[in-house]
């Protein structure tokens, strides 16, 4: 079990996202949100500056500064005035709760084992808050199991507890519940990812969040080619989930960061899914499609293509000077005043 966290940890360097409603449903803030999301993160920055300057209790301000900001410190202390001035805000709390566990990953990858302790007791306090509020909440259900049902007792796991809240979760979401169940069977030992999902489907039918489910097992399995085929019937059913193709580019780098002989069809493989994502049709969130340029870039440079990684990566600074580094895809925020919320794991790199 240890292995399994040491391996994730690595290969993980992002954080999950929450967006619920919020009842500042400020015109100004939205458009701070908006041209954060078309790289402007200035003069973002100078209108969010503006508002809390007229209006020094503005929550969704802060929410969107603590989004905004690239600095952990200062995401935490905009999210904490965020907290002040609407404390019952769902979203808000949801979002410290992954600024929390945040720490306590990167604790984990320095085998700190008092911050390990101190952040994820933080962040499940946190979570339990929600459900006080919002019992059926089946992300922070999640979330909840996610943490007790993964990690080995010396680090904050509890499986009792985590039965508990899964539980629960069965009476809200039978795919939540699923993934839920999935997490606790890996920590009574192994289990075929690929069997579960398909008996799953065979019993509620073959949604596309099931679907990529079962695509994401195979790529676990490193059956990239059945992920493939899978990933394309959902693409094909919705053209907004052509993001699918980058988890395919993903599996393709992390066989190549393995080594062996096809390190090297691996890494072109990965640049063939890049492309394929940048030329399917539709409108592409600019903060993915400067990942994927920088990412081209960087591949192109270490493969000795210094010329055309350079212009990948002049590319990539033209569309979002600031775009991230990390291998996992770039979660996408959704505008400060909208009710969705979305949870990805910590534990699993699909």
């Amino acid at each position: 079990m240890k292995s399994i966290v040491k391996f994730l940890l690595v290969a993980l360097v992002t954080y999950p996202l929450c967006s619920l409603y919020s009842q500042n449903n400020s015109k100004e803030i939205v458009k701070a949100f908006e041209l954060r999301m078309d790289g402007n993160i200035e003069e973002a920055q100078t209108l969010l500056s503006v508002i809390i300057e007229k209006d020094s209790t503005n929550a969704m301000a802060y929410f969107e500064l603590a989004r905004m900001s690239g600095d952990d410190l200062m995401k935490r202390n905009h999210i904490e005035k965020a907290l002040i001035y609407d404390s019952n805000n769902l979203m808000y709390r949801f979002y410290k709760a992954n600024l929390q566990m945040l720490e306590a990953y990167k604790a984990m990858k320095t085998n700190n084992k008092e911050l390990i302790t101190s952040n994820l007791d933080q962040c499940t306090a946190t979570l339990k808050s929600i459900l006080v509020l919002k019992p059926d909440c089946k992300e922070t259900l999640l979330f909840l199991i996610d943490i007790y049902g993964t990690l080995p007792e010396e680090m904050g796991g509890n499986l009792d507890l985590a039965k508990t809240y899964l539980k629960e979760l069965k009476k809200v979401d039978p795919l939540y519940a699923a993934q839920g169940e999935l997490t606790l069977k890996f920590k009574d030992g192994e289990v075929d990812m690929v069997k579960y999902w398909n008996n799953f489907i065979a019993k509620n039918g073959d949604s596309d969040e099931s679907l990529i489910k079962l695509g994401k097992a195979y790529l676990m399995s490193n059956d990239i080619a059945k992920a493939k085929e899978y990933f394309n019937i959902v693409i094909n059913r919705d053209a907004e989930q052509t993001v699918l193709h980058l988890d395919i580019a993903r599996a393709h780098l992390y066989t190549a960061m393995r080594g062996g002989d096809t390190h090297d069809k691996s890494l072109d493989q990965f640049k063939e899914s890049i492309h394929v994502y940048l030329n399917a049709e539709g409108n592409k969130p600019k903060l993915i499609e400067a990942w994927c340029y920088g990412w081209l870039g960087m591949i192109e440079n270490r493969q000795g293509n210094n010329k055309k990684g350079e212009r990948y990566l002049k590319k990539a600074e033209s569309i979002m000077p600031n775009y991230p580094r990390f291998t996992a895809i770039p979660t996408i925020d959704q505008p400060p005043n909208a009710v969705a919320y979305q949870y990805k794991s910590y534990f699993s790199p699909f």
